[in-house]
């Protein structure tokens, strides 16, 4: 692992932590290999970094989903409109004709 800094390790030790914690898998009872023995040893500060880097990661990434989503409601808002017609225009719109009326002369062509 040349040239790895110890942010990539703490990206890559809590994306395999949380990978595992969604798919159910249980890595602490698994036997360590020999090239997965305790070669890194997290103090307090390392660990709370390695929690808090992909918590803040997701909250930025919902923080920016919910200000896309309501500039969208915003935008159909304003391109569609919000009429709606209250009871006595649309009353008004179905009355019925009157039988007694008389129908306009019709015209004639030449």
């Amino acid at each position: 692992m040349a040239g790895s800094s110890p942010l990539t390790f703490l990206v890559t030790l809590s994306l395999q932590s949380l990978i595992a914690s969604t798919l159910g898998q249980d890595n602490s009872t698994a036997e360590p290999t020999s090239s997965t023995t305790a070669r890194y040893h997290l103090s307090s500060s390392e660990l709370a970094a390695a929690i808090a880097v992909p918590t803040v990661f997701c909250v930025i990434l919902l923080i920016g989903l919910l200000v896309f989503m309501g500039l969208k409601i915003r935008e159909k808002r304003q391109t569609e409109g919000t009429y709606r017609p209250s009871n006595e225009e649309q009353v008004g719109a179905r009355v019925a004709t009157n039988a007694n009326l008389k129908l306009p002369p019709e015209e004639r062509l030449i």
